[in-house]
């Protein structure tokens, strides 16, 4: 996103990103799954509209202000709110365990959020946070409502409906390529991969991690994010603060405590 936004604006690799990742995946769009989704159509929209599309436009709209690596490390929410939209709308059981991590979870985010230079920039972080929220209720759908479809295409189907929106979008805003501009080859470039690598493979085989588990133990693998984040933000020059880290620190140890606590409660009760 971060070498696409130096040619495109922040709306045009949103657009561009959802198309491409649709086209790649249009060839395991299978015709008989079609014909037994028609009932779940509202979902599949749903799905594609809250865990692509509408974080695409926020994630890169962010980046135009923020570092990369913040983001990414934002981006450690989204078990959080997995396990909030369970326990608001599904029943999801709730205890002290869970309880603590949540806590512990939006401290870790209150430090991303407001490091040391970053309260000018306070709007640009809270759509971050927006996209996770939306990540969590897009989880939770795909493991109660999508959960009879093959992974490929609880990701091919939405991705489709989402990619076709951005058509539309890219069409009125306008998009240039130009040979001629080497920058403008490798933001393009950047696009593809991100498309491909970072949204279809990757949305493939977290579909299937969310089948296999549960919604926050799936969205839980989000941790790794906020590493590599600070990581490639590291190796990038961007400025990591002592509360960037200290704040990611409280994420990990919050979602260790929302996995934890399930084998703590074996443990008990084989005691008993």
């Amino acid at each position: 996103m971060k070498e696409g936004l130096k040619s495109y604006s922040s709306y045009q690799v949103a657009a561009l990103r959802m198309i491409l990742a649709g086209l790649s995946l249009l060839l395991f769009l299978k015709k008989e799954w079609l014909l037994k989704s028609k009932k779940d159509t509202k979902y599949f929209a749903i799905s594609g509209i809250l865990g692509s599309g509408v974080p695409a436009f926020l994630f890169t709209a962010a980046q135009t202000k923020i570092a990369s690596s913040l983001a990414g490390a934002l981006n450690g929410l989204t078990p959080l709110f997995a396990l909030l939209v369970g326990v608001l709308f599904l029943g999801v059981q709730f205890n002290k365990y869970k309880l603590f991590g949540v806590i512990l979870g939006l401290l870790g985010a209150f430090l991303l959020i407001f490091h040391e230079g970053v309260n000018l920039q306070l709007y640009h972080t809270s759509l971050i946070v927006l996209a996770t929220l939306c990540y969590g209720i897009n989880v939770n759908i795909i493991k109660h409502k999508l959960g009879n479809y093959p992974p490929i295409f609880v990701a091919a189907y939405p991705l489709l409906i989402v990619g076709v929106l951005c058509m539309i979008i890219l069409y009125f805003i306008g998009f240039e390529f130009n040979f001629n501009m080497s920058q403008n080859i490798k933001s393009f470039g950047a696009i593809v991969i991100l498309s491909i690598a970072g949204t279809a493979i990757s949305l493939v085989l977290f579909n299937k991690l969310i089948q296999k588990t549960t919604a926050v133990f799936a969205s839980s693998v989000t941790y790794l994010i906020p590493i590599v984040a600070l990581f490639w933000g590291f190796i990038d020059h961007e400025r990591i603060t002592f509360l960037q880290v200290v704040g990611l620190g409280c994420i990990l140890v919050a979602i260790w405590l929302i996995r934890k606590e399930k084998s703590v409660y074996k443990e008990e009760s084989l005691i008993k």
